[in-house]
């Protein structure tokens, strides 16, 4: 009796689905803090850049698990620095981090805003939270943190 071709692809198809069910469990796809914490400081720098900030300073320069519970940690960065263009007016700087964040990568705002000199951003795909502000005039401040994540890749 001769296979058809129809038939061999068949039979091949349906060995490599069995096969592939007897590999070892998938793994946590779920990211570490630790792994997402460079993207959270590029996307805060990044916005400093495109805001025109001067005299940047970085007021916390991350590196650490802060614990969550659970096995889970998060990690945080923040900088400060004086707007480089306009007047000054706590609102428009904050309009300006704002539209500095958006050049940079895609981040939702709420529907709501904190104030009209602080506005929360949150990068569900980056699985970060960025807050955007200007306490007082020609000032900005952008401080950023992971969401609760792993604390080691399962």
């Amino acid at each position: 009796m001769t296979l058809r071709p129809w038939r061999i692809i068949s039979i091949s198809l349906a060995a490599g689905l069995m096969l592939s069910g007897c590999s070892d469990p998938p793994t946590s796809k779920e990211p570490t803090a630790a792994q997402v914490e460079p993207i959270l400081k590029s996307h805060i720098d990044q916005t400093m850049k495109y805001a025109f900030a001067t005299d940047i300073t970085v007021t916390d320069p991350g590196g650490k698990d802060i614990p969550c519970g659970d096995g889970r940690s998060k990690r945080t960065y923040a900088v400060k620095a004086k707007a480089g263009v306009g007047s000054g007016n706590s609102e428009m700087v904050t309009l300006t981090l704002i539209g500095g964040l958006h050049q940079v990568a895609k981040y939702k705002l709420p529907s709501y805003a904190k104030s009209l000199t602080e506005q929360e951003a949150v990068g569900e795909q980056y699985r970060t939270r960025i807050l955007l502000s200007s306490p007082t005039k020609g000032e900005m401040v952008v401080r950023g943190e992971t969401d609760c994540l792993p604390f080691k890749m399962s």
